[in-house]
């Protein structure tokens, strides 16, 4: 109640312009990742094979301004072998998970709950190659789309009263037809949307995502994103599409040099985004720690900032579990903590605030009356409808 008395204090007016004087990038943040840790022990041991976050980094994070985490798990360890891909959740893996979309979201920050499966299930062990194909129909192995729609109904019903919750639909799909990516994709949504759900879902493309090769055909046969994936339909109108972006060589994300130019590398992506008015979200890009790799991430985020089409990005990476990963920006841990973070993310991250907050997740800013209430959901205990 004392945060709703100075609310109307401030006035509607006051929220109006802080809202239109905003940063165009209306979501920044990290990856949390460590979910899928070990995929090749199931279930696996929390804390010791998996883990999804740890308290204090996201304390960290948060309070420096940063106000979106993407959260990642693994479907074979959510929904068990046992009973395959569906509404039949490993309870004790999903509590772990619900328990740190909760300590992000209820301390104001945005969760993107991220399937990092690459359209694929029941063999994660070599991740990204092994198991087979969500909706193969020549693979007597390969879960179906059907049952893809199903795991999303079910974990969409479970976070839909939870207005700052993102879902993406899964991690870097490739080396399949990108008509399957499509139909996978689109059986998400409307299930996602059968439930009443209304928050931002993120749509991912074939070709590991990549906003590189969005435009171009990706493996042998396989139909460029661009002329496949404008059949999208969302009744909500509030998706974005879910892009990567590495800078190496082979844009791979392994190696510490920075070779590709950026950022040129997004041109041919933002003029389609452009032409067909949707917007994107780059939930991972990564660098070395090097002059020249933090030229190319602050060229490439002042790009997102210039071009309202993108409307967020998360880093890769943090996690409780990395270790000396050489991309880790883990508080403390992390080698690009005391580099990558404090050098180039960190002052990017202050120089968009005030962030949205608290808030209904959406594609689009919303400046009136009704949008600014629905920002204000969270922040006051409210919940969406259903």
């Amino acid at each position: 109640m004392r945060l709703f008395s100075s609310i109307v204090g401030f006035g509607l007016t006051g929220l109006l312009l802080s809202t239109q004087c905003a940063a165009k990038i209306i979501y920044a943040g990290v990856n949390s990742a460590g979910g899928e840790f070990a995929s090749q022990n199931l279930p696996g041991a929390f804390g010791v094979d998996y883990q999804f976050i740890d308290e204090k980094a996201i304390d960290f994070f948060l309070e420096s301004g940063a106000n979106t985490i993407r959260v990642t798990f693994l479907l074979e360890r959510m929904c068990p072998l046992e009973t395959g891909l569906g509404n039949k959740f490993n309870e004790t893996y999903f509590k772990n998970f619900q328990n740190a979309v909760n300590y992000i979201t209820m301390r104001g920050g945005y969760a993107i709950l991220d399937a990092h499966n690459y359209m694929r299930y029941n063999d994660p062990s070599m991740q990204p190659s092994s198991g087979s194909i969500i909706g193969n129909t020549t693979d007597p192995k390969s879960a179906s789309t059907a049952q893809l729609a199903s795991f999303w109904g079910e974990l969409s019903t479970r976070f839909k009263s939870n207005p700052n919750v993102i879902f993406g639909i899964m991690n870097e799909p490739h080396d399949m037809p990108t008509e399957l990516v499509l139909a996978n994709d689109q059986a998400s949504i409307d299930a996602i949307r059968k439930t009443g759900a209304p928050q931002l879902i993120l749509v991912p493309g074939n070709g590991f995502t990549g906003a590189q090769r969005w435009l171009n055909s990706t493996c042998a046969g396989c139909k460029p994103n661009s002329e496949v994936l404008t059949a999208i339909k969302d009744p909500m109108e509030n998706f974005a599409f879910d892009m990567h972006l590495y800078f190496d060589n082979d844009t791979s994300g392994t190696h510490n040099s920075c070779t590709l130019a950026a950022p040129s590398n997004l041109l041919p992506v933002t003029s389609w985004l452009t032409s067909n008015n949707y917007t994107a979200f780059l939930s991972e890009f990564g660098a070395g720690s090097n002059p020249t790799c933090f030229e190319t991430l602050n060229n490439t985020l002042t790009f997102m900032e210039q071009n309202p089409q993108f409307i967020g990005w998360t880093y890769w990476a943090a996690g409780p579990l990395w270790g000396d990963y050489f991309l880790s920006v883990e508080p403390g841990v992390g080698p690009e903590s005391n580099t990558t973070w404090p050098l180039v993310l960190e002052p990017r991250i202050k120089g968009l605030q005030p962030m949205q907050r608290c808030g209904v997740s959406s594609a689009k800013v919303d400046s009136s009356a009704e949008g600014l209430l629905r920002v204000l959901e969270g922040c006051l205990g409210l919940r969406l409808p259903g």
